[in-house]
């Protein structure tokens, strides 16, 4: 637009001069020198606004020597307020100082009778020409800010959609694994059992399993489809889905090693509902990987140890369980049926509560410790 303006205006000027212009007069060739630099000045706004600003100083110094101000003036607008809005700030009061300097210059040449009109009215041109450069920083400052925040709000936008994901993940690998495992163990324990009473309690078992699994997995799609309506909060940590009393789950969890022959043991220390539902709910997710781990892994029949204490500062957890005879020569655990996604998920979740978590073999057995703060001070 600037340059289509500046066109229109120079090819306008040129014809109108070149109409009443005596070639052979020096006064009038600076005259249209004047018209024609003014206007390309303005148009070489359009590219660079600083080298507009230094492409100026030759069409004021045309205008000082005719004597005519009108076109440089328009020039020295548009520059002006081009030079303020983009430019540093050192440049842009170079440029006001000469701009500034070529008035007083103007004032002068005119005499005492105009010099106070000529000083006046260029100076107004400069004085609005400044204003409307700094507005228009002040908004492209703005625009930059609010692209800023929005280029800020994505990045934002993009981690919570991550975090949710990995905490969709656990909670869909800790239904699944635990579950699908008590399953396969509990159908593959029995393959061969002739007892009816015993399959029968087998398949209960499995039934019991199943629709738990199914359960978790219904209040995980209405998270998905926006369909939750509070009936099943959900914390920031992604700590789990909802659950009951902690001293319930580790019953239950117990509860499934039994059916599965081994010999679980529980010791409950402290009041463990007193501890926030965040906490709670990752300590049911962990107890519930780690349960699965020992179906997994752990000989059959083996005798594992569940401890839960609980006090003011920190909830802490330890699962103890015998390593299989493959797994001590390879110094840990190892099975088909690992994914290798269970001991980190529990990472994280510890992670996000700002916990510790420990695990390894040591004399034969697989421990895992856990320790979660109570008050959050730590917490991510």
């Amino acid at each position: 637009m600037l340059v289509l303006y500046a066109l229109f205006l120079m090819l306008d000027e040129v014809r109108v001069i070149v109409r009443d212009v005596d070639p052979s007069s020096q006064l009038d060739v600076l005259f249209l020198a004047d018209s024609v630099l003014s206007y390309a000045v303005i148009a070489l706004v359009a590219w660079r606004p600083t080298w507009a600003s230094m492409a100026l100083i030759s069409c004021l110094i045309t205008s000082l020597l005719v004597r005519d101000y009108g076109s440089a003036a328009i020039a020295v607008a548009v520059v002006t307020a081009a030079v303020v809005a983009t430019a540093t700030r050192r440049f842009s009061a170079l440029h006001l100082l000469i701009c500034f300097l070529w008035i007083v210059a103007a004032a002068i040449s005119r005499g005492d009778e105009l010099g106070g009109i000529v000083f006046w009215n260029l100076f107004t041109f400069l004085f609005v020409s400044f204003l409307a450069g700094v507005t228009l920083r002040y908004f492209q400052g703005q625009r930059r800010k609010g692209e800023q925040r929005v280029r800020d709000l994505e990045i934002l936008n993009v981690r919570l959609r991550e975090d949710e994901r990995q905490a969709l993940a656990r909670d869909l690998h800790d239904v699944v694994a635990h579950e699908l495992t008590l399953i396969t163990m509990q159908t593959m324990s029995r393959r061969r059992s002739g007892d009816v009473g015993e399959l029968h309690q087998v398949l209960e078992t499995v039934e019991g399993a199943a629709r738990s699994a199914l359960h978790e997995l219904r209040v995980l799609l209405r998270l998905l489809r926006n369909e939750n309506e509070g009936e099943h909060p959900r914390d920031v940590t992604g700590a789990g889905l909802s659950i009951g009393s902690l001293e319930h789950v580790v019953t239950s969890l117990a509860a499934s090693l039994q059916d599965l022959r081994f010999e679980p043991e529980v010791v409950i220390t402290g009041d463990l509902e007193a501890t926030p539902t965040t906490v709670r709910g990752t300590a049911a997710r962990i107890l519930q990987e780690a349960v699965t781990n020992i179906i997994k892994y752990a000989p059959a029949g083996s005798r594992c140890r569940i401890e839960v204490a609980a006090d003011d500062q920190e909830l802490r957890l330890r699962v103890a369980n015998p390593l299989a005879r493959s797994a001590q020569r390879t110094g840990g655990s190892s099975s088909e049926m690992s994914s290798g996604l269970g001991l980190r998920g529990i990472a994280e979740r510890v992670s996000l509560l700002g916990g510790r978590a420990e695990s390894g073999s040591a004399d034969g057995q697989w421990v895992l410790d856990v320790c979660l703060p109570v008050d959050g001070r730590d917490a991510l």
